[in-house]
């Protein structure tokens, strides 16, 4: 398929990276990948990583704990970890939710990041607690989150 075109722009991204940041009270001064692929390569990455023979929305990788990020010496740049989209994904989700491919593309970014700094939802409270961090994440800027 090639490799697809990223639906948000640098500036865009490194907004989105640096409120989230902001918010979760971490230093702006970190390293992150963020790779936007075909669902190929997705499927490829789940079945690798989690053994899921599947292409998936968002797969993040973290470098560093919540913890290591906090104890970074000011200015000190750390690897915070690498974030993969599927633009695919991006694209059928946004369709199916009724808003942009920027708008999903925005929400499947800070919900990667919210990864690497120590969220999960394997748990109800534990989703509701990262939900309601994707629209803190996302409230600063253009980008609607898709629950009420």
């Amino acid at each position: 398929m090639g490799v697809p075109r990223a639906p948000l722009t640098r500036k865009e991204i490194e907004t989105i990276v640096g409120d989230l940041l902001r918010r979760e009270r971490l230093p702006e001064s970190v390293e992150a990948s963020i790779v936007f692929a075909d669902n190929e390569t997705m499927r490829a990455l789940n079945r690798e990583y989690r053994g899921v023979d599947a292409p998936t929305d968002v797969l993040a990788f973290s470098q560093a704990t919540p913890e290591a990020l906090r104890a970074a010496p000011p200015g000190e740049e750390t690897a915070l970890g690498d974030v993969v989209i599927s633009v695919q994904m991006a694209r059928e989700q946004a369709r199916e939710f009724g808003h942009s491919v920027k708008q999903e593309a925005a929400l499947l970014l800070a919900h990667g990041l919210l990864h690497l700094v120590g969220y999960d939802h394997g748990e109800p409270e534990k989703a509701e607690r990262m939900r309601l961090a994707e629209r803190a994440a996302l409230a600063g800027t253009a980008y609607l989150d898709r629950s009420p």
